[in-house]
């Protein structure tokens, strides 16, 4: 009885002229998703525009940056995302270690991203500083204690990638 099963079998797959293969069409609809896939997302890290004036120090960096508060530290002004809130002038001559028009742009973006549900900027308490290479530490040293004043206490320095020599 097996025989003759064996034998029925055999005579269709002939008869159909057909061979029990892989189909390659399947195959190939997966490794092109796959490939777009791969394509689309191969861009890992954040990108900050850097203004033209600012020139960022550069370091070997291992970790990739996050999405966060952005503040832009030039020779002649402070601006957190994009909004001139402070001269440079203002930040020498200010006695105290917070300066207040930046904490308060700070609050109020802060309060913004809260009302708008984005709970990455308003619970991360992440700020990214952009500052020139020629800025002195001590404004750097008071936007960050401002930038802790305002709830942003994981305080990170944009610095241009360069080459791991090893």
């Amino acid at each position: 009885m097996t025989d003759s099963r064996r034998k029925k079998r055999m005579s269709r797959s002939k008869r159909k002229g057909g061979s029990t293969g892989m189909m390659l069409t399947s195959l190939m609809d997966i490794f092109t998703v796959l490939v777009l896939y791969l394509i689309v997302n191969q861009g890992g890290g954040v990108s900050l525009d850097t203004p033209k004036t600012v020139k960022i120090p550069e370091s070997v960096v291992e970790t990739a940056p996050r999405r966060s508060v952005v503040m832009i530290v030039s020779n002649t002004e402070v601006m957190v995302q994009g909004v001139a809130v402070a001269t440079i002038a203002d930040v020498l001559e200010s006695k105290q270690d917070s300066i207040e028009p930046v904490r308060q742009e700070m609050l109020r973006i802060k309060d913004l991203a809260a009302q708008q549900g984005d709970k990455g900027v308003s619970e991360s308490g992440e700020v990214t500083i952009l500052a020139d290479r020629g800025v002195p530490f001590k404004i750097l040293k008071k936007l960050m204690s401002t930038s802790s004043s305002a709830g942003f206490d994981k305080i990170s320095l944009a610095v241009n990638q360069k080459e791991n020599q090893k």
